[in-house]
């Protein structure tokens, strides 16, 4: 009887806890969450010195209700070489639409990225029907590491 006491109050102990993850101790939206789930960074690298930092966040899987026609990201990055030719490439294929925005933008929420020594991107694609995508930036004659993001279908 001891024991099943004792396994009982153990059990309830720990499953108190349970109901926690990793942003229910913070105060932020779902948006926010979703957000943060589908946040990635690579370097950017000329030779072997890295040249940059590029961050990119898939809005599909953060507004799915939004973004349905293509595949979009919004994509802040920095580069040494600042002002020379950008170009994203999604599995292989160009992007289809690129914007450049102001520090201070409609998804500055999303990251609270907004310094001025930063670009910041919308960038769209057309539609992937592969699950897993592969996001290159190329900036003059050097690029990013690939950046994987797994579509939700």
């Amino acid at each position: 009887m001891k024991t099943f006491l004792t396994i009982n109050i153990f059990l309830l102990l720990f499953s108190a806890c349970s109901y926690d993850n990793a942003f229910s101790r913070f105060d932020i939206s779902q948006t926010r969450e979703r957000s943060e789930e589908s946040i990635v960074s690579a370097k950017i690298y000329k030779q072997k010195s890295v040249a940059g930092i590029i961050t990119c966040v898939y809005l599909n899987s953060v507004y799915p209700q939004k973004y349905k026609d293509g595949e979009y990201f919004y994509i802040y990055l920095y580069a040494k070489e600042s002002n020379a030719p950008m170009n994203f490439i999604l599995n292989d294929k160009n992007a289809s639409f690129v914007k450049e925005l102001t520090p201070n933008n409609e998804f500055t929420s999303l990251t609270d990225s907004k310094d001025d020594w930063q670009n910041y991107y919308l960038v769209k694609f057309a539609p992937q029907k592969a699950t897993q995508l592969k996001l290159i930036a190329k900036i003059a004659n050097f690029s990013s590491n690939p950046i994987i993001f797994q579509k939700e279908n």
